[in-house]
Parts: C-alpha cells; structure tokens; sequence
C-alpha cells in the first residue's frame, strides 16, 4: 500500500467529539499507518453535528475538501448518526414508521449521491466507511437499547451496501462496540471516550 495523502470525512466521531483531535481515530490510524508510510499527511474535516446531506453540500460546495479527495490515497467516512438523532429529536422517542421510513429512504439515496461525488472525483482511492454503534446501552435510555438497535441494523446494511456498490470498505465499529458499551462510551452516553476512539481506530485498520 502506497499512501501519501488520509482524508477523513464525516460527523462528531471523526471530529474526536468529547476527546480532541489529538486522540480522535483518524490521529490514531495515521499514527498506525505511518509505520510503514512515515510521510503520511492526514486532513481531518469531521464536523460535529454533520448529516449525510451536509457532508453531500461539502462535497459539492467546499473546495478544500474537493482538492483534497481528489489528491487523497484513503478516504474514511463516519456519517449517519445525526440523521437519525434528528428524527429522535422530532419523535420523542416515538417512532412514526413512515417517518422512519422516509428517513432511511432519504439517507440511502444520499449516500448513493455521496458515493457518485467521491468516485467522480477520485475513482481511485482507497474507501473505508464505518457503521453505526449504539451508545444506548451506557447511559439513561438504556431501555430504548432494543428499539434503537433495530434501527441501527438496517443504517448498517445500507452503510454495507453503499461500501459495495462503491468499491469500499466497512468498518465494523458496531461490532467493536456491542456489549463493551460501558467501558467505551464517554460521559455525556453518546460520544466514544478514549478507548472507544481507539477500537474505533482499529476497526478501520481491520476494514
């Protein structure tokens, strides 16, 4: 693997959210990957808060990140999350099912737009997506686990599909996190803490 440029895309959980930039894992990954590629750049644009369709203006409106993506060797992406914490918000823990339904439809054909931007733009890159995990299980509404999960498996076969049908990678971060939540998750029950950022790192490393 030849790499000279890590561009990381995506939402509060490439941001380093809770931790800094420091310890976020695309710092970590970087560190692992300049083992063997010492002259390694990483460009880190997480942006707290982002959805599929705000990371989809970046790409189309920013011009940084577009030089970017063109130049980049790898390119990870973390997104997802705050699309369906934006329907939470709506539904107070209430799930509408149209409304669940139109969500996901609308993130899929987001992503397909994503996908379509990046490999116009660099066909060449290697491509590592990460799925969802749920924090739920660590904090206050844990009793929302179950349900929340069920709606995080089906983000996550459309994350494996999207990762296919683009010639990338998944990540599996809800495979890293299941069942360590409490060791993982920060204190504000959403947010990784350090050692969550760090099976995050690993997650990609294994992608």
């Amino acid at each position: 693997m030849n790499l000279s440029l890590y561009l990381a895309l995506g939402d509060s959980i490439t941001a380093g959210y809770g931790v800094g930039t420091t310890f976020s894992f695309p710092s970590i990954y970087a560190q692992f990957l300049r083992r063997h590629e010492p002259n390694l750049l990483l460009r880190n644009f997480g942006v707290n808060g982002l959805t599929t369709g705000g990371l989809l203006v970046l790409l189309r409106q920013n011009a940084a990140v577009r030089r970017y993506v063109c130049q980049a060797s790898l390119i990870t992406i973390t997104v997802g999350s705050n699309d369906l914490l934006q329907l939470l918000r709506n539904s107070s823990w209430s799930f509408n099912p149209a409304q669940l339904s139109l969500t996901l439809v609308s993130m899929e054909k987001t992503v397909s737009q994503i996908g379509e931007e990046i490999r116009k733009i660099n066909p060449k890159a290697i491509l590592k997506i990460g799925t969802l995990y749920n924090p739920l299980p660590a904090g206050p509404y844990a009793r929302f686990s179950s349900q929340a999960q069920q709606i995080i498996d089906q983000v996550n076969m459309m994350i494996v599909a999207w990762a296919n049908r683009y010639g990338g990678n998944v990540a599996n971060i809800n495979r890293e996190f299941r069942g360590k939540e409490q060791q993982l998750i920060g204190p504000d029950f959403a947010h990784p803490n350090v050692i969550g950022y760090q099976r995050i790192a690993r997650a990609f490393s294994r992608a």
